[in-house]
């Protein structure tokens, strides 16, 4: 492979989406065993896995290794490797990925180097939030200070640019509403929306049932003197209307699948729609951007 590119997504919602949008321009899904990946992502891989100290995890925690979740093939020669880093706040979970990115890069200039015509790319993708884009790349180029050696004074002036440092080359794509702030879903719930309106709109309608913030409580069982009751306890579970609208709607197409499976086979994401969708194109121009011919 000429191009290995990681893509460290916030969640698995992000890497449906952005998988759904790369499979309408000739990406297609890697489905090799990891035996079987080109060096040297074989056993990276397999050294990512066994680096995890399993015995000190709990059982929820497994799923969170630093491994891929999906991986993706452009012509012959790119490979792209999609991670959900679970939330903007796993900073150690990116820097682990980073630094052993970092250890596969030969830095003997002397030596010999079978990776040397081998292009690496670091790909950050994060919701905009409240703090805008600007705010959301600054803290990308202070993360990433903290990670290399290397000034990175000049890099991220804009959304969906680039920067080299230490030999990998990094991108920062934010998603937002036009307004600079907002999330993925400010992205998606629109183009989902299109030509199912009243689904939305009953979607949304079921949804302004919940009326009881109390009922956001988690209901947990406790066993007190022998007895075992209920009770309401700690601070309230997350609501995300946009998120439960996806949710409630992809019902009617996907029973009891969770958004990621939604986002990803669902009809209301149309190969037209995706390709008439400035944000979309936007997204795809920036992962070739990071390709070298």
């Amino acid at each position: 492979m000429q191009n290995i590119v990681f893509v460290l997504c916030e969640g698995p919602h992000d890497v449906a989406f952005l998988y759904r949008i790369l499979r309408t321009v000739g990406f297609k899904n890697y489905s090799e065993k990891i035996k079987d990946f080109p060096e040297p992502m074989d056993s990276f891989i397999i050294q990512s896995v066994k680096k995890t100290a399993i015995e000190e995890m709990k059982l929820e925690e497994i799923r969170s290794r630093p491994i891929p979740s999906e991986a993706l093939a452009y012509r012959n020669d790119s490979l792209f490797l999609m991670y959900s880093v679970h939330g903007d706040s796993k900073k150690p979970v990116r820097k682990k990925i980073i630094e052993s990115v970092s250890e596969i890069i030969p830095t003997d200039p002397d030596g010999f180097n079978p990776l040397e015509n081998v292009n690496f790319s670091i790909l950050y993708f994060f919701d905009a939030d409240n703090r805008g884009i600007a705010g959301r790349l600054q803290e990308i180029k202070s993360e990433l200070a903290e990670f290399s050696k290397s000034k990175t004074d000049d890099d991220f002036t804009g959304n969906a640019c680039f920067h080299e440092i230490d030999g990998i080359r990094y991108g920062a794509y934010i998603f937002a509403k036009k307004d600079g702030k907002g999330n993925l879903e400010d992205i998606l719930l629109p183009l989902m929306k299109e030509d199912n309106q009243e689904i939305f709109e009953k979607a949304e309608q079921y949804l302004e049932l919940k009326k009881d913030d109390s009922r956001l409580k988690k209901l947990k069982i406790q066993e007190k003197g022998g007895k075992i009751t209920e009770k309401r306890t700690g601070g309230k579970m997350k609501f995300d209307l946009l998120k439960s609208e996806i949710c409630v709607a992809g019902q009617l197409q996907n029973s009891g699948k969770s958004n990621v499976v939604i986002i990803k086979d669902c009809d209301y994401i149309t190969l037209n729609k995706i390709n008439d969708s400035h944000e979309c194109q936007e997204i795809v121009k920036f992962f070739k951007k990071c390709l070298r011919q």
